[in-house]
């Protein structure tokens, strides 16, 4: 009868294959990094277009509540009664009429963590017309957003 010599193997990782699985793992952390680094820009581009989006939709909501309330579209804005509770938009594009509209957010010419509204194009003479407002973001200038306002008043 033959004996038989049970062989003890082991099992593992040797030094060298943890070594080059980490080397490994620190090319890919190094190709995938500068992806996740400068998220500030993205952010801001994402608030603005929030901004913008929040005041287009509160502007929609006060020209549709204005019209149920008796303005009349093509009627002068100038010679038009102001109703209580309408916001007045005659003012176009301004932070004042943003700030109106909007609550929670921060409107002014300049400062960290505000917010300008600028007319792009287009004037207001009747309730009903149409202009095109920039909001800038004040802490980075080059980030904006368009939103479209509708006159009332």
């Amino acid at each position: 009868m033959k004996h038989m010599h049970a062989m003890k193997t082991e099992s593992g990782f040797t030094l060298i294959e943890l070594v080059m699985v980490i080397v490994i793992l620190g090319i890919l952390a190094a190709t995938a990094l500068p992806k996740f680094i400068d998220t500030t820009g993205e952010a801001r581009v994402a608030a603005v277009k929030g901004v913008a989006g929040g005041l287009g939709s509160a502007n929609a909501v006060n020209f549709a509540a204005s019209l149920a309330k008796g303005q009349v579209v093509g009627v002068a804005v100038g010679s038009a009664t102001a109703i209580t509770g309408i916001t007045d938009t005659t003012g176009g594009c301004s932070t004042t009429v943003a700030g109106n509209l909007v609550d929670g957010v921060t409107f002014a010419a300049s400062g960290a963590g505000t917010y300008n509204v600028t007319t792009a194009s287009g004037t207001i003479t009747n309730i009903g017309d149409t202009v095109t407002c920039t909001v800038t973001n004040n802490d980075d200038n080059s980030k904006t957003a368009d939103f479209v306002l509708t006159a009332t008043k």
